[in-house]
Parts: structure tokens; sequence; C-alpha cells
């Protein structure tokens, strides 16, 4: 099974940025180890339902031959209701795609169903209906890469297999004459097993990867920041998703620009220093070069004079930050009062990592793992 999926929600199209990225234009990139990501999707499939109750599920209609007469069968209005996982399985090998997974997990969808006899008498009848699925597991194969050709600096999610097994598979019929339709179940089940196990895996499948989405904002635009509308963050990605054993990389372009003019860049590749991957080894880092930060002084120091308080006197020049291996000179509030925004999710809380400054590869990195409780606060 292949299963493409464009994580756009928006129709692609991002501001008329002057650059074309390459992958060397990042000032900012986020990593996820193994463990991290397997606790991240947990914390997604906990928030599945709601998302998979988004996603539209066709009708699924079928033929009961009874040898003298046919029902014609038609499922729909399918919905799910309830979705329990066990647990999760992620590995992450090195340049390869992507394998995650779940096991023992329960699956309950609602429906409406009717039928019509295609010969006399013709009875027809309708009512509700459920589905029920006991311990199924469910495995992925995908991968994530850059689209640099229908819509350059978004990601394009391959998922190459989804193959979804259970134990038991329910199907309660109420409603109408349904204790008589109830008895030719077997029937019913033996007709939609393969349909019902093709819906329910690509649903899952494609709550999972737009949760990823939301949480990873992988529009190309952001949204702008806070009281300051004409500023964005170019959340182009630049070089898509790299794996590595063990952990995988997310690099984003982070140059910040002003709406009333894109050509206005200050930062330059040639400020931005490779970085190390998971320096660490913990569940996530986030890490913003210091490029990163001088950019965002600069272009909110231009276009809105920040660092000038009423009454007191004017900053001729946009604040520079350099970054030593000292703690005591800067902290996390640097995040809030420079307003460099990250594409953060609920999963985390940033205020219980620790900050880290790079003087070699000038870079701060925020590193920590994820929230116990994985509800957003």
């Amino acid at each position: 099974m292949l299963i493409v999926i464009s994580t756009l929600y928006t129709e692609c199209g991002s501001p008329p940025y002057p650059r074309v990225l390459h992958p060397q234009d990042s000032a900012m990139s986020f990593t996820i180890t193994q463990v991290g990501m397997k606790r991240f999707i947990e914390c997604a499939l906990e928030e599945a339902l709601t998302y998979t109750q988004l996603i539209p599920i066709p009708d699924l209609p079928f033929v009961l031959d009874l040898g003298l007469t046919q029902i014609n069968f038609i499922l729909s209005d399918i919905k799910f209701s309830n979705v329990r996982v066990g647990k999760v399985l992620v590995d992450i090998p090195e340049e390869k795609p992507i394998s995650a997974g779940a096991d023992d997990m329960d699956i309950e969808l609602t429906l409406q169903w009717k039928f019509q006899q295609s010969s006399y008498p013709y009875i027809n009848d309708q009512g509700s209906g459920k589905v029920i699925l006991k311990g199924a597991s469910i495995r992925a194969v995908l991968e994530v890469n850059c689209d640099y050709v229908e819509c350059p600096g978004h990601l394009k999610v391959v998922v190459h297999r989804a193959d979804l097994a259970f134990n038991s598979l329910q199907i309660l019929l109420q409603g109408g004459s349904s204790w008589i339709y109830q008895s030719l179940i077997d029937l019913v089940i033996n007709a939609v097993e393969s349909s019902l196990t093709d819906v329910i895996s690509n649903v899952i499948i494609q709550a999972v990867i737009n949760i990823m989405n939301e949480l990873m904002k992988s529009d190309g635009y952001f949204e702008p920041y806070q009281q300051y509308p004409d500023i964005i963050k170019d959340d182009r990605y630049t070089n898509g998703l790299v794996t590595h054993r063990g952990y995988m990389v997310v690099v984003f372009s982070g140059y910040i620009y002003s709406t009333t003019n894109y050509s206005d860049e200050f930062i330059t590749s040639d400020k931005l220093i490779k970085r190390t991957d998971n320096l660490f080894n913990k569940e996530l880092t986030f890490e913003i070069a210091e490029a990163g930060f001088n950019n965002a002084f600069y272009i909110f120091h231009k276009y809105h004079d920040v660092f000038s308080k009423p009454g007191s006197f004017k900053v001729k020049e946009a604040p520079t930050v350099k970054f030593f291996n000292v703690q005591a000179m800067l902290d996390l509030i640097i995040m809030q009062h420079a307003n460099y925004q990250i594409a953060s999710t609920p999963f985390m809380e940033l205020d219980k990592m620790d900050v880290v400054f790079d003087s070699n590869e000038k870079v701060m990195r925020i590193v920590g793992d994820n929230k116990d409780n994985c509800k957003a606060k």
C-alpha cells in the first residue's frame, strides 16, 4: 500500500521570500531521539480521536447473496468513537524510512446501516450500529521529504506501507428489525472486513500525520509575531527530515522578515555554522543559531524599534548577541524578549528544559525531555 499525504493545510503558497533555500540556509533545527519520538506518538495517539472524527470516511456498500434473494446493504456515517492504545513501537534507522506502530489497540466506530432487498417483497430497513476491534496492531513505514517541485519548502509524507491486524472484529446492529440481520452478521463481516480494515488503517495513519503536521507547523509561513502582524518567521524546511541511527533531525530556515520589505534579509548563509546533531542525546533539542537571534534583533529594531522605550534614549543600532559557555550570561527569557518563536508542541514544557550556549558552533541549544503528562496546560 502506498499513500502519499501532503502536509499542507493551506493552498501551496508562501510569501515572496527572496531566498531559494538550500540545506545550509538554516538558522534553526529540531532533533528528536527514538525515545522522544515514541513519546511524541503516544501523546499524538491520545489526541488521535479528535482528528479521526475530522477525516471523512466513505460509505461501505456491499451485497449479501442469500441464494433465492439478495440484500443490498450500506454502512454510512461511519465515525471513530473510541481509540485506546496499549504500546507504541518506533524504529529510526540510519538514512532509511521510519518504522512506527502500535499494539494492543481497542477501536470502536459508530455507524448507520440500511438495506434494500433486490427482489419481491422488496423489504427495506435501517438503524444504527457499532464496529468493535479488539487487540488491534498497526504498522507503518513512512518517509518525510522536502517537496522541492510542487511546493518548495513544504514537506511531503510518503507512507510506503500501512498494515492493520486484529484479534477480533465485532459488528453490532441496532434499531429496526436488527435482531433478524444480526443473525446474518458473519456474512456481513465477511463482506466488509477487508474494506473496514483499509478504512481504519488509513484514517488512523492520516490522523497521526495530521497531528504531526499541525504540531510541526509545516505551512512555510508561520503565524505573525504576537502584536507585530507584519513580522513573520520563514518556517520552510531546508533539508526535509534526516534520519540517523536512533534519532532524526528537522531543519528549518528560521529567517525573520518584515512583510513590508522581503528583500531586507540581514542574515546570510556565511553567518551560519554547521551544527552537531544530537549532541546531548536528550529526547528533544531545539538548536537556534546566534545569527538567527541577531536577525530577529535587527528586524524588530528596524521596523518596530522595540528596544527603545518611551521616555528613554533611542537605540541607534540593533542589539547583537554572542554565545558563550557561561550559563549566567543569558537565560531562556531571551526567547520572550527577542520574540524568536519556535514551532514547539504542547507535549513539552520549555521552561523545564535546559539552555546550553555553544560558542564554538555559535548556537543556543534548548534540551530536555517530553512531558510526563501528554495533556497541554
